[in-house]
């Protein structure tokens, strides 16, 4: 398997494994405004051979944060069904653990929803720790 940074012509195969893992998402030309080359963000995939079995969403904020320090928030950590259990996951977030020490970021952030317990011993297991915050939305 390898890891590697979404490219453009993945587009399909990546928005297929978030319909599969998020129940849907938005349409596949929403998708085409991707920046492979974004300093703002990546998308890491794990394929084997051609087919995307996992993927997240590094987000950076280098500036103002809760801690006023670079962080690194984290978005649509996904595995495909029939590879869940495999320590796919794991090797996503060990991934952002040494691009964030590697590139002077200080934290990692990501939000979860309360419902998904099962997801938060992932978290949990993986090194998270629960953050005492509560999320606001404002939807426009």
């Amino acid at each position: 398997m390898v890891v590697e940074r979404l490219k453009r012509e993945d587009l399909p195969k990546y928005k297929a494994l978030i319909d599969e893992a998020f129940d849907g998402s938005q349409e596949l030309d929403k998708y085409l405004s991707y920046d492979e080359n974004s300093s703002a963000y990546q998308v890491i995939v794990l394929k084997e051979k051609e087919d995307i079995v996992a993927t997240v969403t590094m987000y950076k904020l280098n500036l103002f944060t809760f801690s006023f320090q670079p962080t690194i928030e984290l978005f649509n950590l996904a595995v495909k069904k029939e590879y869940r259990r495999h320590n796919l996951g794991k090797i996503l977030i060990e991934y952002v653990i040494d691009y964030a020490k590697d590139n002077g970021y200080k934290t990692i952030h990501l939000t979860c929803l309360e419902s998904e317990k099962e997801v938060h011993v992932f978290y949990e297991n993986v090194g998270f720790k629960r953050a005492e915050s509560r999320k606001y939305n404002l939807y426009l």
